[in-house]
């Protein structure tokens, strides 16, 4: 184990500079915290570069199983003071432990290509806690791969991860702001691209989710774009019952998803 100098070993500063997106996209890595979801980094395959492990960190054989997850990957393991990562990140309470990870995205011509696909595209998403609920959704309904297209918050990001609960190390991210790039990829693949609306007249049940798709949902506030709205196959709503016209960005797309694998499965 490798103690840490303090605030300006090279670990630390690294860890500094993942807190912002710039960061994170220059260095091409990010970072995940907590025992749970860093164990989910080795468990997923996820490249996990060094363990940064504090005081506060349970003697537990959860941990031992860490430790030797770690040691079995040649994963570097460094020890610093709760105090030390307290003033690097913006978290309360101090994680007990830090994972550095490789930041790895996919291509979206090879997404759009895969055989039988099942995408989630997901447009403009600004709230951070919805996209990692989102992708955990993704992750349990087992789609090939998540879109981010137009200005959808970072993946990588801190609570997107924590969020996730570990999904973006198991779940192909491809991150394609250019809507128009998104959509010629589908249609050059073959790729049914269904939308969601509340302003559609189709239910979502009433389609047939057979074939490789890509399910397509938008902003928390404004929906879809009229771009994306346009260039859909087909688009949708799910009903709502009740006098809010809009559902959860992650719960929308939650409920696409599940409709889709229960036609698929059987």
């Amino acid at each position: 184990m490798i103690r840490v100098s303090g605030q300006k070993d090279p670990i630390i500063a690294l860890l500094r500079e993942l807190q912002s997106s710039q960061g994170r996209k220059k260095h091409k890595r990010f970072f995940a915290e907590e025992a749970e979801i860093v164990r989910r980094a080795f468990d997923f395959g996820a490249i996990v570069e060094s363990l940064v492990v504090t005081e506060k960190l349970p003697d537990t054989s959860e941990t031992a199983a860490l430790l030797q997850a770690a040691y079995e990957s040649r994963t570097p393991v460094y020890a610093a003071t709760s105090g030390l990562i307290g003033k690097v990140m913006d978290a309360k309470p101090v994680p007990s432990c830090v994972a550095i990870v490789q930041r790895t995205t996919a291509d979206i011509d090879r997404v759009a290509s895969t055989p039988g696909a099942l995408i989630q595209v997901v447009e403009s998403c600004e709230n951070a806690d919805n996209l990692g609920m989102l992708l955990r959704s993704t992750e349990a309904a087992g789609v090939s791969a998540v879109v981010l297209t137009g200005d959808t918050t970072d993946p990588f990001a801190r609570r997107v991860v924590r969020g996730s609960r570990g999904a973006v190390f198991n779940v192909p991210i491809c991150i394609e702001p250019d809507v128009t790039a998104v959509v010629q990829a589908m249609r050059t693949y073959g790729v049914r691209l269904v939308a969601s609306s509340a302003r559609a007249d189709t239910a979502h049940t009433d389609i047939d989710y057979a074939g490789p798709v890509a399910l397509a949902v938008g902003n928390e506030h404004v929906g879809i774009s009229d771009q994306l709205r346009d260039a859909a196959d087909v688009v949708v709503r799910i009903a709502m019952l009740g006098r809010i016209n809009s559902l959860n960005i992650a719960v929308a797309a939650s409920v696409l998803l599940y409709e889709a694998v229960r036609q698929r499965r059987h």
